[in-house]
Formats: structure tokens, C-alpha cells, sequence
């Protein structure tokens, strides 16, 4: 069970990016959806009478909104690092190299084995 969480935590630090974009999309779905919402109950409200609490759907956005500033706040402190080693750490145009000694996915599963 540790070599799978270990597992799943290097694949989420190499495919940090995607899970960036990953969670942007979805909550951007949400908050579609809660806009959509907002929209039909304000329609609802204005043509039918029905009382749609519409303030309700202000707290969803709020809450929201703040799932967004938190996965953009991990974007950009995920990218700074990458900024700053690839300047810092490697030649200039130079794609930075992992050292040999960097424990990955293979590494763990050849000691696994043995």
C-alpha cells in the first residue's frame, strides 16, 4: 500500500501541469454550472413566481471563485519552482537532466521485484 501511494505521489509531481489544467477545467465546469443555475432561477423567479433563493447561488460563485484562486495559487507556485531550477540549475536552452540517482516509477518497481 506505501509503494502505490508513494507511486501515485511521483506521478502527480511529474504530471503536476496536467493536474493543474486537470482542476481548472473542473472547476470551471462548476462554475457553469452554478451560473446556469443562477440564470435559470432568475428566469424561473421572474416569469413563475417560484421563490428562488438567488443569493444562494452568490455563495456558490464565492465558493467557487476561491477554488479557482487556490489551483491557480498551485499553478504558479509549481511553475515559479520549475522557473527557477530550469534557470538556476541548468545551462541556458538546455532541457534540464534528471539525475540518475532520482527515484522514479521504474526504480521503485526493479527494488520491488528484488
Amino acid at each position: 500500500m506505501k509503494n502505490k501511494i508513494v507511486a501515485i505521489g511521483q506521478w502527480g509531481q511529474k504530471h503536476w501541469l496536467q493536474l493543474i489544467i486537470i482542476m481548472s477545467i473542473l472547476m470551471m465546469i462548476f462554475l457553469c454550472l452554478v451560473l446556469f443555475s443562477w440564470l435559470f432561477g432568475y428566469w424561473s423567479n421572474a416569469l413563475r413566481g417560484t421563490h428562488f433563493e438567488l443569493m444562494s447561488c452568490w455563495s456558490g460563485v464565492t465558493a467557487v471563485g476561491g477554488g479557482i484562486a487556490t489551483v491557480v495559487g498551485l499553478g504558479k507556485a509549481c511553475w515559479t519552482k520549475y522557473g527557477y531550477d530550469s534557470r538556476f540549475n541548468s545551462a541556458p536552452h538546455v532541457m534540464p537532466v534528471q539525475p540518475q540517482n532520482a527515484p522514479t516509477a521504474a526504480n521503485n518497481a526493479e527494488k520491488t521485484k528484488g
